[in-house]
């Protein structure tokens, strides 16, 4: 398996809207993130997990030529923003993209997105919609996908894991059966929006993060979503020797 980090920051960027750098120091390239996404190569079917704002730009930047399903974690902006443009894409690359998404991210995508449903557009026919379960296993253009909802504000947010590894963004605690589907995997990819600085905001930190390597004993963990706040050389500093930062472009095989 290949995994490509598309983007590995936060809802608003780094550095934010008016080159705000918050905690970072502007000199590291590394502390220049895009919104969060990825990319990964299974049996030779291409996936996305998420598709923000920079979408168009991340699959351009990385040479990806194709794709054959993305998975959608939650209707957040900065996890769906370029939906609409799948739908061209479709036609571009003269075959459909399969959408996975749980049924609640689905209803809010109806109410964001009409016009992919309703048959208006005719590039938006492209795109096949498809729901998986909010715990369980599914497949995917015959890859077996597994999931679990972690609490996201007032959302639920869906993670994934395939084969040793394991996508789980925007949450605050993981529950149970969650806990229970990730014990093993060999590399987590999670994130670690606030870093080093706790904030009640509906995300996690580093001693979070911790915690729960304690408990499923990943072999590697990479941090990823990354808010203003995350300096890349001060975080860095304070990982254990398991843990790294996620950078965009990143990438790595399993």
């Amino acid at each position: 398996m290949k995994v490509i980090v598309l983007g590995s920051g936060s809802a608003y960027g780094c550095p934010m809207i008016f080159n705000n750098w918050r905690n970072m120091t502007p000199n590291n390239p590394k502390n220049v993130r895009n919104r969060a996404a990825i990319y990964l190569e299974v049996k030779s079917k291409k996936f996305a997990v998420d598709c923000g704002p920079e979408f168009r730009l991340q699959v351009n930047q990385n040479n990806i030529s194709d794709l054959d399903a993305v998975l959608i974690t939650h209707s957040h902006y900065d996890h769906i923003a370029s939906l609409p443009e799948l739908a061209r894409a479709c036609t571009l690359l003269n075959h459909p993209i399969e959408i996975w998404c749980s049924g609640e991210t689905q209803k809010d995508l109806k109410q964001e997105y009409p016009f992919l449903f309703n048959g208006e557009e005719q590039e938006g026919r492209g795109l096949h919609w498809r729901v998986c379960p909010d715990v369980g296993e599914f497949e995917v253009c015959g890859v077996m996908i597994k999931t679990f909802q972690v609490p996201h504000h007032r959302w639920r947010c869906s993670a994934f894991c395939c084969q040793n590894f394991a996508y789980v963004t925007d949450w605050e605690e993981i529950p149970e059966e969650g806990l229970k589907i990730l014990h093993g995997v060999q590399t987590l990819l999670i994130e670690c929006n606030n870093g080093l600085y706790p904030e009640n905001n509906g995300h996690s930190d580093l001693e979070k993060v911790k915690k729960v390597a304690e408990v499923i004993e990943p072999e590697q963990v990479i941090l990823t979503h990354l808010s203003a706040r995350v300096d890349f050389e001060e975080t860095s500093a304070a990982l254990p020797h398991n843990f790294e930062l996620a950078y965009d472009g990143m990438s790595f095989e399993i």
